[in-house]
């Protein structure tokens, strides 16, 4: 992930008082926490940046000197903090690790939490709303949970955990690519379910499991009901979330039944779909009009030109430029 953690628009804290510092970060996420100035030769300057997206909300912030942060529960978030330039000791519980540059570390504040940042660290933080969370993951099993969901330990950003990092890039592009106003709510959706779907499947924790258990697969009438409503609505924000909870089966199930009935999964017949709302809409518009291809892309959910480029040649057998320029 690039060190650059500065935000887009982002609502800002910018203070020498510690007590300021902690009331206002309070104030932006909306939990309490304690905060302690453990190093008095160095100076204590908060620089703090904070913009949210409904659900998400990244965080960027340094306190130069070294702190301690404690936090307990009822606090209605999960977080994931990638650390610069610094580390991160942390009691989780009674769980006890280091984060670092190269191993962020994921939080449910079920326990009491206490973490020691050295002097210098920056860190940017994603957060979640749990319910949010919960409620993708309930999507992944089709069942309700039996007991809250529990992160373990840190995550290895150079492992399976790296699909974490990217996921929480594209939505800082997303935030800066789209200005002030943000995403649209297609591409909001999109990014979403990225980064939660990310983030279960590859960090473990105490449903990893049952979310990779062999799922049963549904009936094929199942499979043409979702292909028939994503044909009549293809410019809904559907997530497979979305697509399974119409269905009535579990994201895992619908997503075996498309492979074993379609070989292709639910988003990508989906943005197959979308690239074809895309191919009809370039080849009506007046390039002379000041028309974009990356309006275009945004407009149907890519947030990435280069790869709705690439999957848009891939499709059509050119690019979406020269399609724009007939």
């Amino acid at each position: 992930m690039s060190e650059d953690i500065d935000l887009p628009h982002p609502r800002l804290i910018d203070t020498a008082d510690p007590y300021e510092a902690r009331v206002r970060t309070q104030e932006l996420l909306g939990c309490s926490h304690k905060m302690t100035v453990l190093d008095r030769e160095t100076p204590f300057r908060a620089r703090v940046q904070y913009r949210s997206l409904d659900g998400l909300g990244l965080m960027a912030s340094t306190y130069g000197a070294a702190v301690e942060i404690c936090c307990s529960p009822p606090i209605d978030m999960v977080t994931v903090n990638f650390l610069f330039d610094g580390r991160m000791h942390v009691d989780d519980g009674g769980e006890i690790f280091v984060a670092d540059p190269a191993h962020a570390a994921a939080f449910c504040f079920h326990e009491d939490l206490a973490m020691r940042w050295t002097a210098g660290l920056r860190q940017l933080m994603l957060t979640i709303a749990k319910p949010r969370i919960e409620q993708h993951l309930q999507n992944l099993l089709h069942e309700p949970l039996r007991q809250p969901l529990r992160l373990h330990g840190p995550v290895d950003l150079t492992g399976p955990g790296s699909g974490v990092a990217a996921a929480v890039l594209t939505l800082r592009q997303a935030l800066e690519r789209c200005g002030k106003a943000g995403p649209p709510p297609v591409l909001a959706a999109e990014i979403e379910h990225n980064v939660l779907s990310t983030l279960l499947l590859t960090q473990r924790h105490n449903y990893t499991d049952a979310i990779f258990a062999t799922p049963a697969l549904p009936a094929p009438r199942v499979v043409r009901r979702v292909v028939e409503l994503i044909d009549a609505t293809p410019a809904k924000s559907f997530t497979v979330a979305d697509l399974a909870l119409y269905a009535g089966v579990s994201e895992r199930s619908l997503h075996a039944a498309f492979r074993r009935q379609l070989g292709t999964s639910p988003m990508s017949y989906l943005r197959h779909r979308r690239l074809d709302d895309a191919h009809t809409e370039l080849l009506h518009l007046d390039p002379t009009t000041g028309a974009k291809v990356t309006d275009v892309a945004l407009r149907h959910g890519f947030t990435h030109t280069g790869r709705f480029a690439a999957a848009y040649r891939q499709r059509f057998g050119e690019s979406p430029s020269t399609t724009l320029r007939r």
